[in-house]
Parts: structure tokens; sequence; C-alpha cells
């Protein structure tokens, strides 16, 4: 519709949207002829209508499209082959861990109702939090949420893993990305490990995040996105370390041969009182896994409904019953919507 790209193009960007639908296209000319401040030009195709060989761009971006259409890896690809090198790929996609509990709803409502006016009907009786939270964060009414999340025919959503490969395909490097996708080899491995020699020909963690790799935030965004991503009390208790760590850090820093006598009897102290704080803090788990086996208990309990030779206002009645008592499933964030990647072109 133009409204997102029209901020490209007050930052100072010569501007060229592709856009198939008429009323879409319509929209963003009149907004760019009414409001732009540089040149455009706004194209009335889709993407693989349109000759990408022939035209390279400082940004390519794609926004919360690629997993709509008819074929999104080709999608990316070809915004990949429409970026200049040292230019920057800003993508905004489903990731398949956060979709999961969308994606799980599409499946309860193709299985219970007959057509798109029960899927209306029951996802408002199924999973009215839900609607009412997205209506409220994402400015949508809630036909508009509705037809988006459920009657749409496309959403494939991507696994981290797989856009990466896309990438270092395209010779494109991850610069930054949102949420934040720590691989999990380097989350866990030894600190030595940055010390180690790497030969990009021979070893396949020569990239600081690896195509092949398993990423902390596909596990977590599979049960909802807070496994226990926000530590307030553990925050609280380490800072309350930074008083000791900085007393037992500060006394020996910058330290010279004309400046170093301390005294060691009350800088054992600090060490000892530095100590005993440290050890009290608990340990915290890499997943929480008292929300997960809730979690999963809970979608088991679906499925397994969903698996019976009941009739399909039958197996309504009984997910409307499950579903109101829900600890976990289908409560709160319900996942991450929209991941964003943003690429680097060597």
């Amino acid at each position: 519709m133009g409204q997102n790209t029209l901020v490209y193009d007050h930052l100072g960007s010569n501007c060229t949207l592709l856009e198939y639908d008429n009323f879409s296209y319509n929209n963003a000319l009149m907004l760019f002829e009414k409001h732009a401040k540089h040149k455009f030009r706004i194209i009335n195709t889709d993407i693989f209508n349109y000759d990408i060989q022939k035209e390279r761009f400082d940004f390519v971006v794609s926004n919360g499209v690629a997993h709509h259409t008819k074929d999104p890896a080709q999608s990316i690809q070809l915004c990949c082959t429409a970026l200049k090198s040292g230019g920057f790929f800003l993508l905004g996609i489903g990731n398949k861990a956060g979709f999961f509990q969308r994606n799980l709803q599409r499946f309860i409502l193709y299985s219970i109702a007959n057509n798109d006016a029960e899927i209306v009907k029951y996802s408002k009786l199924l999973f009215r939090e839900h609607l009412r939270r997205s209506v409220r964060f994402s400015g949508r009414k809630l036909d508009e949420v509705i037809y988006d999340t459920y009657i749409n025919p496309k959403i494939y959503a991507f696994g981290t893993a797989e856009l990466l490969r896309i990438f270092s395909k395209n010779n494109i490097q991850l610069y930054s990305s949102y949420q934040d996708i720590k691989d999990v080899e380097n989350f866990v491995a030894p600190g030595y490990n940055q010390f180690r020699l790497r030969n990009p020909s021979t070893d396949p963690t020569q990239d600081s995040i690896s195509e092949k790799g398993i990423f902390y935030s596909d596990i977590e965004d599979i049960s909802l996105s807070n496994n226990n991503k926000i530590h307030t009390r553990l925050y609280q208790k380490l800072r309350s370390l930074a008083p000791h760590f900085d007393a037992i850090t500060d006394e020996v820093n910058d330290i010279n041969f004309n400046d170093f006598d301390i005294n060691k009897t009350e800088y054992l102290k600090k060490i000892n009182t530095y100590k005993e704080k440290l050890l009290k803090i608990e340990k915290i788990d890499f997943i929480n896994k008292t929300h997960n086996e809730i979690f999963f208990d809970e979608l088991s309990a679906v499925i397994t409904v969903l698996n019976k030779r009941s009739k399909k206002i039958d197996k309504l009645r009984e997910i409307a019953i499950l579903l109101k008592g829900t600890k976990k499933l289908f409560r709160s964030i319900n996942g991450v919507g929209m991941n964003y990647y943003c690429g680097y072109k060597n």
C-alpha cells in the first residue's frame, strides 16, 4: 500500500515498489505522487513476473510477504539476486517455531469446520484471547486478523537454518536479527573455541552462526516466546553483585610498579564476600522444563480429541472445553508472529 516504503523515500532513497494487487498499487501510487520527495517507480506486477536480472538495489525489503507467496523460497532468492554487493536485505518473515501455535490453530479449524464461514465463526469461539490481543497490538480489525491468520491459503513458515542456507548460497551474511537467534553450538560451547584456528574450507563452524545449526530461538518459540527469557529475580541478584564485583576488579585495575600497594587483608575479605554472594545465586535451566511439560501435555490432549472418530461438532465442543482450561497452550504471546533478518551481501 506504500506507507511503509514512504519512510525510505523520506530518508533519501529512490524507491522501486512491486505490487500485484490493483487496489494496493493505486493506493501506493496516490501516496507517492502526493508525498514522495525523491524519484520513485511503482510497478503493477508480482516479483515472479518481474525481470529482476536487469537491476540491482542498495536495499531490498520484503516484509511479511514471502511466506504468503506461491513459492516462498524463490521469492527470497529473487530478493537476494536483486541486491547489490555491499547492500542490505531486510527480510520480515514467519518462523516455523514462532508460527507453530498459529499453524496449530489453523489445523484445529480445518479439522472441525466445513467452510470459510465456519472457520470465522469457530475461531471467534475457540481463540478469543488470541484474536483480541492481535487486534489490540496489530491495529487490524477482527475480521482482517481472522482472514489473514486462518483463511489465508498460504502461510509457509521458514526455519532459521533454511533461511541461512539461502543467504549463504547468495554470498549474504546474517548482519543482525530480531528475535535474537543464538546458535546453540556457540551458546553452550567452551570459551576456548574463540581461539581455535578456523579454515573455511574444512571447518563447518567457520561462520559464527552455522547454516546447519540448532537455534535457541527455535526451541524457545515453539512452546511460547518466554521460556524464562526474562529472569527478573535473577537479574536483581546479579545486579546486587555489581558493587562487590567492582570492589575486587577496581582494586587491581591499571596497577603499575609505582602504584600497586593494596591492603591484602581487606582485599581477601572483598573476594570472599563476592564468592559467598555468587554461590547463593540459583542456577537457571536453559529451557523452562515445567512450562514445556504442561504445554506439550495440553498439545497432546488437543490432538487426541482431533483423532477421535466423533462428529466434527462433538470435537468442537470438546476442544472448546479443553482450551478454556489450558494454562500454557494458546496463552499469552502464542509464539512470535514475525522474525526479522538483516543480511549483508559481500
